[in-house]
């Protein structure tokens, strides 16, 4: 089944680059022009935006318009300008009414809602922080009443009220395991503190407590046209949307929200390095956060955005060309600023890397943020870093949302009126002395957290200890849900041993002169995916006997996928009818996976046992079995519960992690019946999930089975 899941993931060999070719047109004045000197750039154009027609209802909606006839399209976005709100106990709840809102309203049922935007080819989003919708302009006054409609008088029920826990309940088990999603977790909570809005988090718990009464008083404490914008853009005549929307959002009733005060985040006096332990991890998530005073009114607001994008802003920056080109430690390296009028921002550089380089791509962030902080940038870096943003900016003026944000942001930051005019004005006036004048002031070193999530087996040894400028780097030790922890411990008594756990799983699934016994295994199974709203099934097939054959295919609704074939000797793989043989690595691979029981060959002189690990809340042994596979055995039960492979397909390491759900006994033999596989390569939510429905054992096989 793996082999399966290998070729499903694997790059096909028939994408290629596209192939751009650029047409020279002669000009005989080029002779006069010296081409060894770049031309000096002209001065930055001053962008002009439609100055809107603003207007205030009686119960506090600030109402913006911008009148623009070039196309038959307007939109409308509805923000609202709320204090920071923490929810404590029952967190997720503005979640669940976010997915609720939008979803029918009084009047209209959900199906009938979302059949006549359909129908009118409209856009309409509607959540607990807003709306926007756009459409033809001849459609616009129905999506208009429409919005208006899910807004004042949404449709709050128990039952869809229940249905929206539930899916964001089964999310957040999904990403259970992952250890991206326990990062971010603890670093809001660890930068920003517990007590505060941007440092809560949502969990099973506090989603058990929350009520349908929580979701319908946030939506009355927090949904008031006070504090709310709707900026309307497009096709569309001032004096008629004037008219509407008093019409359609007079009766929306007024309430003053309460603004309320949180402790305020600081900073660690000195650096320190703050690991959380995800004994699953195959790699680890290395971040570098300190927080800052930061919005669009500091007067080094533009040298921050020019600094950060050549830290690392995108697949040109600093971090990417050091951690993945020249390192080759991650796919991808980056930093962000954030900034906020309510409370503090942050500053974050951050890589996803294997875990034995965890401890070095945290000393190469902080060497490069130093860098920063400490030299001038270069021409070439400044240059290219401000043509990225004029591209940026350009572009996301085709956007009606972004046009509809800037009219916003200058009412509710209190902005200059010509402020995104000049906006380029402003990138193309920042000096490599102003960039690393902002470096210093928000990129910090010595008084900021390194986060490193992952698996602390790998990883500690290293971390420990760690220096940087001279300092040992102070450590703290959380869980995965930000709870203070000591250090993990993967110590193994000295009576235990690699042989006697793998000697004990096969007692455990029926014994040893059970097992060779078995002639052959047939296994039928399926898994249920969801793929970009699409649903479909998967129908797993596999073959193997006791004469190092096999045979596995993989097909959707009763077309093959895949099959994969191992004869003794030789195999292939086949993908959308095309044969490909199986290479030297791959037959040596296929020649251990078509064992019925691998375990019962195992060279122990070979096989090393790391030590202990958790897997699903459950401690485990951890053994490494080759270089490129690792395995858990259940101290409790004795049973495998987990293997993780890793296999290089066309120069790129792919990651297969396999966790046994359930096993089934059959004719004296514990066979897997449910099997959980994830891997980076097929970013689907929680993975697949494989349930075999028929297993059987000693079935009759022979040569012409497996061609």
């Amino acid at each position: 089944m793996k082999n399966i899941l290998k070729n499903l993931i694997k790059p096909s060999a028939l994408s290629k680059a596209l192939i751009i070719t650029g047409l020279i047109f002669y000009n005989p004045v080029s002779s006069q022009l010296d081409r060894s000197v770049m031309p000096e750039s002209g001065p930055a154009p001053e962008i002009f935006f439609g100055k809107p027609n603003t207007f205030k209802l009686d119960n506090g909606l600030t109402v913006m318009v911008v009148e623009n006839s070039k196309l038959p399209r307007a939109s409308a976005s509805l923000s609202f300008d709320n204090p920071l709100i923490f929810e404590g106990e029952v967190a997720g709840v503005s979640s669940i009414l976010g997915e609720m809102i939008g979803n029918g309203t009084q009047s209209i049922s959900k199906e009938k809602f979302l059949e006549e935007v359909d129908f009118m080819g409209a856009s309409m989003s509607v959540s607990g922080s807003g709306a926007f919708a756009s459409s033809l302009s001849r459609y616009f006054p129905r999506v208009l009443e429409l919005m208006a409609d899910a807004v004042l008088n949404p449709l709050l029920t128990q039952e869809e009220f229940d249905s929206q826990k539930n899916l964001i309940k089964e999310s957040l088990k999904s990403a259970d395991k992952d250890v991206a999603t326990a990062a971010n977790r603890v670093q809001d909570l660890i930068t920003y503190g517990a007590s505060h809005p941007n440092g809560e988090f949502v969990s099973q718990e506090t989603l058990d407590k929350s009520e349908l009464n929580d979701a319908i008083d946030f939506y009355n404490n927090y949904a008031s046209p006070k504090n709310a914008y709707l900026v309307i853009l497009g096709d569309v005549n001032f004096e008629e949307i004037k008219e509407s929307v008093t019409k359609l959002f007079s009766a929306w009733e007024s309430k003053e929200v309460v603004s309320k005060s949180f402790p305020k985040p600081t900073n660690p006096e000195n650096t320190e390095i703050i690991f959380v332990d995800m004994p699953n991890g195959v790699q680890a998530v290395v971040s570098v956060i300190n927080t800052i005073d930061f919005n669009k009114k500091e007067s080094d607001y533009f040298s921050a955005l020019v600094a950060n994008r050549i830290l690392g802003g995108g697949g040109a920056g600093r971090l990417f060309n050091n951690l993945r080109e020249e390192k080759g430690w991650t796919y991808g390296s980056y930093s962000g600023i954030s900034e906020s009028y309510k409370t503090k921002g942050y500053f974050i550089a951050q890589a996803q890397v294997r875990n034995e380089v965890a401890d070095s791509a945290a000393v190469e962030l902080l060497r490069e943020i130093d860098k920063m902080r400490n030299t001038l940038v270069s021409d070439d870096e400044l240059s290219s870093a401000k043509a990225k943003y004029t591209g940026n900016f350009v572009m996301s003026l085709e956007d009606p949302s972004t046009i509809a944000g800037f009219a916003r942001n200058i009412i509710t930051q209190d902005l200059p009126e010509d402020y995104y005019n000049s906006f380029l004005e402003k990138i193309n006036s920042v000096t490599k002395e102003d960039v690393k004048n902002a470096a210093e002031k928000y990129f910090l070193t010595n008084n900021t957290r390194v986060f490193v999530t992952g698996k602390g087996s790998e990883i500690l040894d290293a971390l420990e200890g760690l220096e940087y400028n001279g300092e040992e780097l102070s450590i703290r030790y959380f869980d995965k849900f930000g709870n203070e922890t000591s250090k993990p411990n993967y110590t193994v008594s000295a009576d235990v041993s690699a042989e006697s756990i793998v000697s004990n799983y096969i007692n455990s699934i029926g014994g040893r002169d059970r097992l060779e016994e078995v002639q052959s295994i047939e296994v039928t199974g399926n898994a249920n995916l969801n793929m970009q709203g699409q649903s479909f099934v998967l129908e797993f097939y596999s073959l193997k006997n006791n004469q190092n054959q096999s045979l596995a295919t993989v097909t959707a609704g009763g077309m093959m996928v895949q099959k994969s074939v191992f004869n003794k000797y030789q195999g292939y793989n086949e993908v959308n009818g095309q044969r490909i043989p199986l290479t030297d690595s791959e037959l040596e691979s296929a020649i251990i996976d078509s064992a019925l029981f691998s375990e019962l060959n195992y060279d122990f002189s070979t096989i090393e046992l790391v030590g202990t690990s958790v897997v699903n809340d459950e401690k485990v042994y951890e053994i490494k079995v080759t270089d490129s596979k690792t395995e858990y055995y259940s101290i409790e039960s004795g049973l495998k519960i987990k293997e993780v492979e890793t296999t290089e397909i066309e120069g790129n390491q792919i990651v297969v992690e396999t966790t046994v759900n359930d096993y089934e006994e059959i004719d004296g033999v514990l066979i897997p019946s449910e099997i959980n596989q994830v891997t980076p390569a097929l970013p689907i939510p929680g993975g697949i999930t494989i349930k075999f429905s028929k297993i059987k054992l000693d079935v009759k096989t022979s040569d012409s089975d497996f061609n």
